[in-house]
């Protein structure tokens, strides 16, 4: 089983995520978690260009798509053959969403991405652009894909996703948060448990 957790930047996902390993790990479940970018070259040069701006939307989204083959080549397919449940902390929907608020167009982002394992839940937390900027400048310093109205930008393609998307309202205590979030994998988790006629996979 894939799971994605997704939401603009300030959202809480990384926080998620380790959560739902933690928890999910004490009820017996084999899982693992996978972040984007990644440490490839690819990813590398993903991080070194949110630092300051050196290509243009169409050259940064290459680097993203030969990052993603990357990780699903060596970390996502191989986990997920194995039989574990793998959580990803970002995946292609942050493709769609931060790319297409830089003017490229959505639907062809997402059809360069239908290559990739399809997840079987997309969790968004959603937050608006104001809270999310408050958190990140609470820690450190925003980078260039950390500004107001782009995010609003980001966060409103995120909205318009369909297909197995769970929207959770990350505006409230991070602990409520996590409790939500755990409920929908849980009961994802039980309808997958009878589907696959009690194996946890």
């Amino acid at each position: 089983m894939l799971i994605a957790v997704e939401g603009i930047d300030g959202s809480g996902k990384t926080t998620v995520v380790r959560f739902l390993i933690e928890e999910l790990r004490k009820r017996g479940y084999d899982v693992v978690a996978f972040k984007e970018p990644t440490d490839s070259e690819y990813g590398r040069r993903i991080r070194q260009i949110l630092k300051e701006r050196r290509v243009s939307p169409e050259e940064e989204l290459k680097l993203f798509i030969k990052d993603r083959e990357f990780d699903v080549q060596n970390n996502i397919l191989p986990a997920l053959k194995s039989g574990k449940i793998v959580i990803m902390d970002r995946y292609y929907y942050s493709t769609i969403a931060y790319q297409g608020a830089l003017g490229l167009d959505v639907e062809t982002i997402r059809k360069l991405n239908e290559q990739f394992p399809k997840p079987d839940l997309v969790i968004i937390l959603d937050v608006s652009p104001e809270t999310a900027l408050k958190r990140i400048k609470a820690k450190r310093r925003p980078d260039r894909f950390e500004d107001l109205e782009y995010l609003r930008k980001v966060r409103e393609i995120f909205l318009s996703l369909k297909n197995n998307i769970v929207v959770v309202d990350a505006e409230r205590n991070i602990e409520d948060v996590k409790r939500d979030v755990l409920k929908v994998v849980l009961e994802h988790l039980g309808k997958s448990f009878k589907k696959n006629g009690g194996m946890k996979v």
